[in-house]
């Protein structure tokens, strides 16, 4: 066959098949060809070929498939793009399922009445990549693998769904009867997945009945499930939806379109949870208010994504592996010292039930005998209880029992003779009968983790089955007391949080806050914990800092419609450039700037060379200069460290401090501050706007061309506060940190702030410049942005109209007085070309940058004794000014109780939504306005602003933190409390009870008093962009 021909038939028909580019790859050279070239080539190939479409991934076609392209080229490449199993193989199963499930997207999407012919050949190409998932997923795969082809075929499994309904409508089917969510079958990828489902949107609009029908559906299921295992179900949920980027314009365009999924933790489904209510119960609480809260967050944390569309709702059940506790096993010699737990040495399977027998009957003597307790039958209610007892069990107990409440610890071994109690169930309250159980095992292997607690089975095999045994907990404090404290006096310790205290009535007020917080184990400070000023390392000055910026082209996007999100323009880096500037050699000092394809390639070797010049100023210090008499005399005289400024004492030794780059005498330091006295091997990196624009272009490259680790210091998942790179093969790193945290106003706002005299960078690097063109640099230029979209417009020769430097991001045109700045910057500097337009506006904004940040540390220097170089954020800089300036000493709370309290206080901004109308009436108002008739009335509206501030700047608590006696409390009255002074040198924290008049509810109906932080029931939740959002 004449491959040749064939090519040049399908490239004549290109356009039927959406542009697809085609490459056709030679199977023993290797060598791709690309169909514009091929028509040149005439040789016969007698071999199989392997086609790229459009970028995805390779698929093999035998010599036969070759043949048959020239009967039928188009049906040939449509299958191709749809994935289907060409010779009964896929070269790379994963990427071209999502290869098929683009094109089946574009093909519902884009439907019309015409397609419906296609339906069941789109039904046979979904059937046919299910049935290779299917396969692929019984075969020897990763993990990750086998995650995500389930997760691809749950989205197969929907548009089989939502393309059959498009048949069915054809066909006349009524549809207004059809279920608005239905579920479908998945196949399963892991050994103990029970079942996978996948709960499909048909036609919710809303969260609240989706999920409503979800949980009917699901209820079925588990119910249908459960009765083929002998053993409680661990479920959790996968939700799928689309989300898009709110509007930027009066039109309300949307910027872009995108799927993200939120995955649910595991909870347990017992025996005793399959009635309708439980299951109901436990999907709520752990599917739809954990997703609920989650959808929140995320749409207020996370860059503006607002939901969209509901997709669906995936479920994974596994079997788990259950702890059954049976017949006697002794404790570790470890626990059995301590006196804590009594052990009955029971021979049959109920340790369960004379453990319990043990709690609720302590005998005087011989406690480990079972002869020694009640029958435990005779004492509780047993009914339909199996032993050995296990924990899916245990709601059902406890629903017999209703006056007796459980809970269960378990250990782990931290050392070879070192055990730690840990909770394995709570209850969620406490009953008249309150009993804490220790299960042990009879073996144990040493936890590298100890917080994980988790005693179920995690991996996809069940181990072997592990014997355990339940013991009665006598006294907690003993079993726990060595892992909490050294203390050796009498504790009484909480059954929830394992915190202890010293009288039983503290404990007791504790345990009403601590039924909040049962979940989350809290690590207090230790007592004496102060924060307080010690980073004297920052009052130096960074001797290197770096400032960029860079520029793009702005292309119009080719829109992929089959993808699912809708992209508007495509920035792509043009040029980038950076100042090194040097604080005490300004010959080490230089401006650099790169234009091309691969400038950020340049910029990551320019990094490298700057790191391999520069360690060698951090780790080689320049020696002392000998010290003047001036000098000499100033340090014999010294009674104070110029680095924490504390008085030198007879124990103290006493040394010269000097500046490691340039050798100069600093002053008289402590010998220990002296040593710490260090400045960090890093380099700060600024941009302006680095968060929300350049991080973006720079992050990939920094990360993998440069070798070295990545931090990063992230505000949600698209916004970096910074990210430091850590360079392998030199003892530097550099942090790239975002200057506009620190001066968040424009570059050209910030710019006019300086006189002309201050552009002291811009001037001696553009020394060779006059001052009328050095003048023309001081005022950030203007770029025509959008017009830039391709390499081409940097050889044009003129400069572009006005009209060619709108934006359509801000929506506006650039002022007669800019573009004649412009126009007389192209004349002055007698410019070429845009080229070098861009280049010389790329210049002044660098250079611009590094004299405004160069001004303004050296004013935070001067005012506050710290650079602000060595920070992240100006937050960050002005909290350790505080400390530094105020020499406060700040005691750190200790008392969980008291953090408990002072939480409970914290209330945030009030965040309201409402409409506000009032209408004036009075004589200053038109005729068709005033109502003489009417009383007299005028609307002022006031607002007050800052209240952080101004809270922050009264008098604030700092130590001696306690808690009031009850004489003391007794004392107090409302009197009393109002007439303490703002500024007293005592203050006080109060939990009061207040009363709300009847009287008062319709006036502060608007804006009520005393608010507290709390969620309200249910849930109002936004399915689009909020317009005009109030918050």
């Amino acid at each position: 066959m004449d491959l040749n021909k064939s090519l040049q038939r399908i490239n004549a028909i290109g356009n039927a098949v959406e542009r697809t580019v085609i490459k056709v790859r030679d199977m023993e050279v290797g060598k791709i060809y690309e169909i514009e070239k091929i028509k040149a080539i005439s040789t016969q190939y007698g071999r199989g070929i392997v086609c790229e479409i459009a970028g995805n991934a390779s698929i093999f076609l035998p010599q036969r498939m070759v043949k048959e392209m020239e009967e039928n080229v188009i049906d040939q490449l449509n299958n191709l793009r749809m994935g289907v199993v060409l010779n009964g193989k896929m070269a790379n199963t994963i990427d071209n399922v999502n290869s098929t499930l683009e094109v089946i997207e574009h093909f519902y999407k884009n439907y019309n009445l015409g397609d419906v012919s296609k339906i069941p050949k789109i039904t046979n190409i979904i059937d046919a990549n299910l049935r290779q998932i299917k396969s692929s997923l019984a075969g020897s795969i990763s993990v990750g693998d086998k995650r995500h082809l389930a997760a691809m075929a749950g989205k197969m499994e929907r548009y089989k769904v939502l393309i059959g309904q498009l048949g069915k409508s054809i066909a006349g089917s009524s549809l207004a009867r059809r279920p608005l969510v239905e579920w479908r079958d998945l196949a399963t990828a892991f050994k103990t997945r029970v079942s996978t489902g996948i709960l499909v949107n048909l036609g919710h609009k809303t969260l609240g009945p989706f999920f409503h029908d979800s949980c009917k559906l699901f209820i079925s299921k588990i119910r249908g499930i459960f009765p083929r295992y002998n053993s409680p179900l661990k479920t959790n949920f996968e939700f799928c939806a689309e989300f898009v980027k709110p509007a930027i314009n009066k039109n309300n365009e949307v910027l872009a379109c995108r799927e993200f999924s939120f995955l649910t933790k595991n909870f347990n489904i017992l025996s005793g949870d399959l009635n309708e209510a439980s299951l109901k119960q436990l999907f709520n609480s752990n599917v739809v208010d954990y997703l609920m809260d989650r959808l929140m967050q995320f749409e207020e944390q996370d860059s503006g994504w607002a939901l969209s569309k509901i997709i669906s709702l995936t479920v994974n059940v596994n079997s788990v592996t259950l702890l059954h506790a049976s017949s006697f096993i002794e404790l570790p010699k470890e626990i059995k010292a301590k006196k804590a737990v009594i052990n009955v040495k029971n021979n049959d399977e109920a340790c369960f039930g004379w453990a319990l027998s043990s709690a609720l009957f302590p005998p005087a003597r011989d406690s480990d005998r079972v002869s020694s307790y009640p029958y435990y039958a005779q004492i509780l209610n047993f009914d339909g209880i199996s032993f050995p007892m296990s924990l899916d069990q245990l709601p059902k107990f406890l629903k017999q029992n209703p006056n007796l409440s459980i809970n269960i610890y378990g250990l782990t071994r931290k050392t070879q003779s070192d055990y730690v109690t840990v909770p394995i169930y709570l209850n969620t309250e406490k009953k008249a009968n309150h009993v804490n159980l220790l299960m042990i095992q009879q073996n144990y292997e040493i936890e590298k983790d100890i917080e994980n607690n988790d005693t179920a089975h995690n991996s996809e095999e069940p181990d072997e089955a592990v014997r355990f045994h339940f013991c009665w907990i006598k006294d907690l404090s003993r079993l726990v007391r060595s892992q909490l404290t050294k203390n050796r006096g009498k504790l009484y310790i909480c059954d929830r949080c394992l915190h202890y205290f010293n009288s039983i009535d503290k404990l007791r007020v504790h345990e009403l806050d601590c039924k909040l917080v049962n979940k989350c184990k809290i690590n207090m400070p230790k007592p004496g914990s102060h924060v307080y000023f010690k980073n004297h390392e920052f009052k130096q000055t960074a001797p290197f800092i770096v400032y960029c910026d860079l520029e793009c082209l702005v292309k119009d996007f080719q829109d992929d419609e089959t993808q699912n999100t809708v992209k508007y323009k495509q920035h792509d880096v043009c040029s980038i450039a950076y100042y090194l500037h040097c604080t005490f050699d300004n010959s080490l000092s230089r401006f650099r700037l790169q234009r091309g394809e691969q400038c950020i390639n340049w910029f990551t070797r320019e990094l490298e060379e700057i790191s391999n010049n520069l360690q060698e100023y951090f780790i080689n210090p320049v020696q002392m200069e000998p010290l003047s008499d001036l000098q000499m005399l100033g340090y014999n005289a010294s009674t104070h460290c110029h680095i924490c400024e504390e008085p030198f004492l007879e124990t103290h030794v006493k040394v010269r401090d000097h500046c490691h780059f340039t050798g100069r005498f600093r002053g008289s330091a402590h010998q220990s501050c002296n040593l710490r006295y260090k400045v960090p091997h890093m380099i700060p990196v600024f941009f302006h706007n680095f968060s929300g624009y350049d991080s973006h272009f720079i992050i990939k490259d920094i990360a993998q061309a440069i070798p070295g680790k990545v931090t990063l210091l992230p505000k949600n998942k698209e916004r970096y506060i910074s990210f430091t790179k850590k360079m392998e093969n030199a003892d530097v790193e550099f942090r790239f940190v975002d200057s506009y945290r620190f001066m968040s106003e424009s570059l050209d706002n910030l710019a006019s702030y300086l006189k002309f005299d201050d552009f002291k960078i811009l001037r001696s690097t553009l020394s060779h410049l006059n001052d009328e063109q050095l003048k023309l640099l001081t005022k950030k230029g203007v770029y025509p942005y959008e017009y830039m979209c391709s390499w081409d417009k940097f050889m044009e020769k003129d400069l572009p109209e006005k009209t060619k430097f709108y934006s359509k991001l801000k929506q506006s045109h650039i002022s007669d007085q800019e573009y004649s700045h412009a126009r007389n910057v192209w004349r002055k500097f007698d410019i070429q070309n845009l080229g070098q337009y861009s280049d010389l506006y790329l210049m002044s904004d660098v250079l611009l940058l590094a004299d405004v940040f160069t001004n303004f540390r050296e004013k935070c220097i001067t005012t506050h004794k710290l650079d602000p170089a060595f920070f992240f954020t100006a937050p960050g800089y002005t909290w350790q000014c505080m400390l530094n300036y105020t020499k406060v000493k700040l005691e750190l709370l200790t008392d969980v109780d008291m953090m408990l309290f002072v939480e409970k206080g914290i209330r945030g901004g009030i965040t309201q939504c409402c409409t506000k109308y009032s209408k004036a009436n009075h004589k200053y108002l038109d005729e068709k306005n005033f109502d003489p008739s009417k009383p007299s009335t005028h609307i002022m509206y006031m607002d007050m602003v800052n209240l952080y501030g101004w809270a922050q700047s009264q008098c604030l608590p700092l130590n001696n933190f306690k808690w009031l006696s009850e004489s003391k409390l007794k004392s107090l009255t409302p009197e009393t409390i109002l007439n303490i002074s703002d500024n007293a040198a005592e203050g006080l924290i109060l939990e009061v009870d207040l009363s709300y008049p009847q009287h008062l509810h319709d006036r502060h109906k608007s804006i009520p008093f005393c608010t507290h932080c709390e969620k309200t029931a249910g849930y109002c939740f936004i399915m689009f962009h909020r317009i005009c959002y109030v918050s």
